[in-house]
């Protein structure tokens, strides 16, 4: 596997619909509201997989110090 392929299977993608179904109810609700605001939106949505992505590569690290994964 190539190091680029790596760094994204650690990624772990498949967990990114997870974390932005949170943003899309809270946005549908807001929307109801009539509060809602596209660059919220996006700020929110973009933080959310950046964070997302960052809990997945410190999970990784984690296992791989205390030797739980390979």
């Amino acid at each position: 596997m190539s190091n680029t392929k790596a760094w994204i299977a650690a990624f772990r993608l498949r967990t990114l619909p997870l974390a932005l179904s949170c943003v899309g109810l809270g946005s549908f609700l807001v929307a109801e509201a009539g509060y809602f605001n596209w660059s919220i939106f996006i700020a929110t949505a973009v933080t959310i997989t950046l964070l997302q992505i960052l809990s997945n590569l410190a999970n990784d690290y984690g296992d791989a110090i205390h030797g739980a994964d390979s």
